[in-house]
């Protein structure tokens, strides 16, 4: 993934939420949210079922309307605006294509409807068809085509008319996993070679890392934590976002530090983190199961009880006095046997010190 964006394409628009509140009765499903997305860039919205991240997507296209603060997309303020009205287009999570019209009619719909001629309109959907790799499928149905290839049939659809902002609704959720790893590239390549914005809802952490200049992680209806993917991988500001964003094992101790290096006690064990920034109100240890290492040892305070072969990796499962343990050991060290006592070796720093809340 390239960490610069590329130029905003020339229609490309950033989109911009004020103190933004979406009620249905009593209950809010979006709540005070504030967030703007540079154009030309790819942010994704993530999260767990029901956190609001889908809702959002919703009021940006207009299916919704805001019940409380302003949507800007650009310099317009499109807070009243319905569907029609905001030159946006939506990429569903069922493709939403019309089964009985060939690829380039579903392509050709948009503009036909808009009131394109004919010919104008096959001009735009012949471009866009080629700019997702689709030229020569044209006269096919969609029940002919792979997913993948019924996913950039939807692209194709939603770019003809050349939005200021694109928007996918878990676009990838129908793919099997090799599939699902190539059509999200294709969909980050084509983003930063035209330029476009994009607001991508997905519940699928290794994907939005993966393709996203930056992602707003959401939970219970309000943004838990905005950045970069490196950002929320490696610096996380609360027990939710570490352990959503990967995988984390989260030890409730605490710290001290002897001779410049920082300490974390834990039921009696303490283990050795390297030199690691501590809060004040730090309470918790996140440690990722690929920074942490096993020195076996008779006098360890912990015991391997599971192993499994990954290809990959070896994934430990330890007891220790706290509870369980997840360690992702590279497969080209020797396996340790089940029942040995080891210790964790940290890699340093890369410990992540939280506070004891768990919002």
């Amino acid at each position: 993934m390239s960490s610069t964006p590329v130029k905003a394409g020339s229609r490309a628009a950033s989109v911009e939420f004020r103190n933004v509140w979406k009620r249905w009765g009593q209950v809010a499903a979006v709540r005070n949210v504030s967030f703007k997305v540079e154009a030309g860039t790819l942010t994704t919205l993530l999260g767990p079922s029901g956190c609001g991240k889908t809702t959002t997507l919703r009021l940006v296209a207009g299916l919704e309307l805001a019940s409380e603060g302003r949507i800007f997309i650009g310099d317009d303020d499109v807070t009243p605006l319905g569907a029609a009205e905001r030159d946006v287009s939506m990429v569903f999570q069922s493709y939403a294509l019309f089964p009985h019209m060939s690829v380039l009619q579903n392509a050709m719909y948009g503009p036909l409807a808009s009131g394109a001629s004919k010919d104008a309109a096959e001009k735009m959907a012949r471009e866009k068809l080629g700019l997702v790799g689709l030229s020569g499928l044209e006269a096919r149905l969609p029940s002919e085509l792979s997913g993948g290839q019924q996913q950039r049939v939807a692209v194709a659809r939603a770019l003809v008319l050349e939005p200021r902002v694109l928007l996918f609704d878990e676009p990838l959720s129908n793919l099997d996993a090799k599939l699902r790893r190539k059509v999200r590239d294709d969909i980050r390549d084509l983003q930063q070679r035209l330029g476009l914005t994009v607001l991508y809802v997905t519940h699928d952490q290794e994907e939005a890392l993966a393709v996203s200049d930056k992602v707003i992680v959401m939970d219970n209806a309000v943004i838990a934590q905005e950045g970069t993917p490196e950002d929320l991988y490696e610096r996380p500001r609360s027990r939710f976002l570490a352990d959503f964003i990967g995988e984390a094992n989260i030890i409730a101790g605490s710290f001290s530090e002897q001779g410049g290096e920082t300490l974390f006690t834990a039921s009696g064990v303490t283990l050795r983190l390297g030199r690691v920034p501590v809060p004040a109100d730090a309470a918790l240890v996140a440690l990722r199961p690929d920074r942490v290492g096993l020195s076996e040892s008779r006098a360890g305070a912990l015991v391997i009880r599971r192993r499994a072969y990954l290809g990959h990796a070896w994934e430990y499962t330890l007891e220790a006095p706290w509870g369980e343990v997840l360690v992702v050991a590279p497969t080209r060290e020797a396996a340790l046997p089940l029942g040995a006592r080891v210790d964790l070796v940290i890699e340093p720093g890369s410990a992540i010190p939280l506070p004891a809340s768990t919002a």
